[in-house]
């Protein structure tokens, strides 16, 4: 998706300047991470030719935090981004490595510099790009379903209000207006509501559709004096939860949702399945063990921590999921009901996987995808057995493949967790507990943490 470059100077009251970016949302080639020492702190900052991109997986920790008592003591760094610079990228952590010990102040000065506004901004900033529109409109699966969640409704939407959360060109707020909505509340945070004003009017709606630039938590009854009977909103992210864009559905449906309204999509479900997929491994880990005839098979290990920190999204071949392929429900959301609370807290729920094949196959981890629903009207699901769209499917690849044969299962304990660092919220946290259970022998029910294998993922 639309790449968003953001620059924050002096974070450190002219101490250091440095340069940060946000990930893509839900998609985009932003990869490839350096570290870069200086003085008694290493920072790791991703690279875009010359220029620095956000690195968000970094963290600071109340343990780091305490290690200094004397105050006062902060020094000047400096950042070379010459791309001759020798760097080190032995810190497989992920996370801050500190070749000295950083203050209480320097702890907090970096926070601030991460923190959930700064995010935040540049966060709605790359949704003011028209090529991330494109793409989203596009998506026939994804724009369809709510063409035909719309129109089934019709009869109950003609003379009534509707609020559009994050309406983006105005779209779907189009589709209501056409099918006979009196009044649309389009919200939107971004820049690209200056082009949904122009195109709402140059499509005869400027009398019927309101478009508002804010933050829906910002917005108040004086920009939306009256309830609402209909929400719809496109939220979803990768594996359903990233970019953390529910809830603020769930606030405006709390705050202006008139009693016996509709939330579009009203349900929603994350499942997993199976995955064996030889040419993604071999591509992954195989490679490295002959590069035009030096072994450089020492850098599995980074490209399995990669698959754990920055999981793939990519088309996954239905033929690769070698278990049912309707998938099992990891965990069910009902937009219209679910408290706002519940959202900040980890969703788990429990599977058995059975190998479905004939033959033995090694499973080299699981794909996971979502489906949402709209009261049964219309549907849209991103199953790698259904029409293929821009969410693709997140895969899980796990550290070491399991050879399975028919019957097998993996029972497992997944738990779906929002990211909590500062400047990291929109990220999702996927953690999986699980054993391997032969056929024939007893699926026991377990707490999760007396199971014998764990992996985690990084969905951001």
């Amino acid at each position: 998706r639309a790449l968003a470059m953001a620059t924050m100077a002096n974070a450190w009251s002219g101490a250091l300047a440095s340069a940060w970016c946000i990930r893509v949302p839900r998609r985009g080639p932003m990869r490839a991470s350096r570290a870069i020492r200086t003085g008694s702190v290493t920072f790791e900052a991703n690279r875009f030719g010359s220029k620095p991109i956000i690195g968000t997986r970094t963290r600071t920790t109340a343990a780091a935090a305490k290690k200094k008592n004397k105050e006062d003591e902060s020094e000047s760094y400096t950042f070379d981004y010459d791309d001759d610079t020798d760097f080190d990228d032995a810190d497989e952590s992920g996370g801050w490595v500190e070749d000295g010990e950083l203050s209480v102040e320097e702890l907090n000065a970096i926070n601030d510099a991460r923190a959930d506004t700064n995010a935040d901004g540049t966060y709605f900033d790359s949704y003011a790009h028209i090529g991330i529109h494109r793409e989203m409109i596009g998506d026939a699966a994804r724009t369809g379903a709510y063409l035909a969640a719309i129109e089934a409704q019709s009869d109950f939407l003609k003379g009534k209000v509707v609020l559009d959360v994050g309406c983006g060109t105005g779209i779907l707020s189009m589709f209501c207006a056409r099918a006979g909505a009196r009044k649309v509340y389009a919200v939107d945070a971004s820049g690209i509501t200056r082009h949904a004003k122009r195109l709402v009017k140059e499509n005869g709606f400027g009398d019927t559709i309101e478009v508002i630039k804010a933050r829906m938590e910002n917005v108040t009854t004086e920009d939306i004096p009256e309830k609402v009977d209909v929400i719809v909103s496109e939220w979803m992210g990768y594996a359903l939860f990233f970019e953390s864009m529910l809830p603020s559905v769930v606030d405006a449906r709390d705050r202006f949702l008139a009693p016996g309204g509709l939330v579009l999509p009203n349900v929603a479900d994350v499942r997993v399945a199976l995955l064996s997929d030889q040419s993604r491994w071999d591509d992954g880990l195989g490679f490295w063990k002959d590069v035009y005839g030096f072994d450089f098979s020492s850098l599995q290990a980074q490209t399995k921590r990669d698959w754990s920190t920055d999981p793939p999204v990519a088309t996954v071949k239905s033929e690769c999921i070698v278990s049912d392929p309707a998938g099992s429900l990891v965990t069910s959301t009902n937009c219209a009901t679910v408290p706002l609370k519940q959202l900040y807290r980890p969703m788990s729920g429990d599977v058995v996987l059975e190998f479905s094949q004939k033959d033995s196959k090694a499973v080299h981890g699981m794909c996971l995808w979502f489906d949402v629903d709209f009261y049964g009207k219309a549907t849209l699901s991103t199953s790698p057995f259904a029409t293929k769209t821009h969410w693709y499917q997140t895969v899980l690849m796990f550290d070491d493949c399991v050879v399975m044969e028919h019957g097998d299962k993996i029972v497992a304990s997944i738990e779906l967790e929002p990211g909590s660092d500062p400047g990291a919220k929109r990220q999702l946290n996927v953690y999986c507990n699980y054993d391997v259970v032969k056929a024939g022998d007893l699926v026991t029910i377990k707490d999760r943490d007396d199971r014998e294998f764990f992996a985690q993922w990084t969905v951001q």
